[in-house]
């Protein structure tokens, strides 16, 4: 059994079958306990959403409920896609319904954000519904939507063909016609409300009284760019009796604070990591190209927070008009957060941000993996900055305020030179912390127990510059 955020368990790869090796809806809530994590867009944080590759991903980890959005061609080819149109997630431009299944023959999913390895001829194909109910049919519950409203007759079809039945929940958008359809196909609901602002309570208890409470669900968004889903909102919808999920979740804070608001399941789009059956590395693997679970921007999803990979194993923090800082999740829980331990890495200013008194950063100790950057003013912990100007300084950073302390002397030193790498490292205790850079010799230390958390950020505070970064290990 597998145990996610939260204490709650989850069931393994190893779940009972029927007869025919068919993995039911019956089957899936006996298992899954009270809470759960449902696989979004396979794990689009990781994989390239809604391929063939991102869904066996999330089985592998353990998942066994997987969401599908499907679009149709002009000559009623089905895919697997959540836009109506190739542009933001393939190589190919245009709506998909007014092109035939044939341009699919060259068609890839290419989604830069997610880093080289899943680019060029490695990007995987635009998969067809027929091929992904071939390979996962029969091994885990699908919650399947038509994104298009011209395809709907055709999932309902194809999930007859292959006799998915008893293995499938039909998403639906709560300004939908075809509920009655779905109802008739004797198929669970999974009906959501798409974004904050359609969030009103007329419209959630609306949507609620079409709902069977013994079998379909009420979905309702996360949160919006300013945060969680206020929790009045939320008990509007847990109030109604119908089991509540929430879309899309991203971090492990985030599936504790649902879970204890009453949610009965997170749509997870990393789901290695927010199940915690991806174990927690000692170093970066930026060499193999690709997001590790965890890693994570500020809204993980957009491509305009992404990081870039200038070279092999480097990223570099180059995210315009906005600072530019990482989670490293895939690190977390450190074994030892009290320490001893030690960080290490290097950087090297690419192009030199505006104001010389901005900085490069190492934030640690933090108690959960909640995104931070500067003067954010939501979490307890620490920065250890190196300012542009070449000053090295300690700080702490405490919740309700947008102001850091510092916790030891400044030191003084050269500024980066544009296009030099330079290693810098950090040591923690149970008693001290000491931040130093390799190339001077310059060091700051400081007595503070005060925080000892689990999680860590990188980043740039300027709003412009581009900084790259290799060789982030733990010992």
């Amino acid at each position: 059994m597998l145990l996610a955020a939260g204490g709650v368990v989850l069931p393994g790869i190893g779940a009972c079958t029927q007869a025919d090796g068919s993995y039911t809806i019956e089957q899936w809530r006996a298992d899954r306990g009270q809470q759960f994590l449902v696989a979004h867009r396979g794990s689009g944080d990781v994989f390239p959403e809604h391929t063939l590759e991102a869904y066996e991903g999330a089985l592998d980890w353990g998942a066994k409920a997987i969401e599908i959005s499907v679009v149709m061609t002009s000559d009623g080819v089905l895919v697997c896609q959540h836009d109506l149109t190739f542009d933001r997630t393939t190589n190919l431009k245009g709506r998909v319904a007014s092109q035939p299944s044939n341009v699919l023959i060259n068609g890839r999913v290419n989604i830069g954000r997610l880093g080289p390895r899943w680019n060029g001829e490695r990007a995987p194909k635009i998969s067809r519904l027929d091929d992904v109910l071939r390979r996962l049919g029969k091994r885990c519950v699908i919650v399947i939507e038509a994104k298009d409203d011209s395809a709907f007759p055709g999932v309902l079809r194809l999930i007859s063909e292959r006799g998915l039945e008893r293995s499938t929940m039909i998403k639906l958008h709560y300004a939908t016609k075809r509920i009655p359809e779905a109802r008739k196909a004797g198929l669970p609901m999974f009906v959501y409300i798409g974004a904050p602002d359609e969030f009103t309570e007329q419209r959630v208890k609306g949507v609620a009284a079409l709902l069977d409470p013994r079998s379909d669900v009420l979905v309702v968004p996360a949160a919006d760019d300013s945060g969680p889903l206020p929790d009045d909102k939320l008990k509007i919808a847990t109030d109604t009796g119908v089991p509540v999920w929430v879309f899309p979740v991203h971090r492990r804070w985030e599936v504790d604070h649902f879970f204890q608001r009453g949610v009965q399941a997170v749509m997870a789009s990393s789901y290695g990591y927010l199940s915690r059956v991806v174990q927690p590395l000692r170093a970066t693997d930026w060499q193999s190209g690709a997001i590790a679970p965890g890693e994570m921007t500020r809204f993980p999803d957009a491509d305009a927070y992404g990081f870039g990979w200038p070279e092999d194993g480097v990223i570099q923090l180059s995210a315009q008009r906005r600072q530019a800082f990482i989670t490293l999740g895939q690190l977390a829980p450190l074994e030892r957060s009290r320490g001893p331990y030690r960080v290490t890495l290097d950087i090297r200013v690419d192009v030199q941000p505006t104001d010389p008194k901005s900085n490069f950063t190492v934030c640690f100790a933090h108690a959960d993996d909640r995104y931070y950057e500067h003067r954010q003013g939501t979490l307890d912990g620490y920065h250890a900055m190196l300012r542009m100007d070449g000053t090295l300084e300690l700080r702490s950073h405490t919740a309700g305020s947008e102001s850091g302390s510092e916790l030891a002397k400044g030191a003084d030193g050269p500024a980066p030179v544009v296009g030099t790498w330079l290693t810098l490292t950090l040591d923690v205790d149970e008693r001290t912390i000491s931040w130093s850079r390799a190339d001077t010799g310059a060091t700051v230390n400081t007595v503070n127990s005060e925080f000892r958390g689990d999680y860590m950020h990188i980043g740039r505070s300027a709003t412009d510059g581009k900084i790259s970064v290799r060789n982030v290990s733990v010992t």
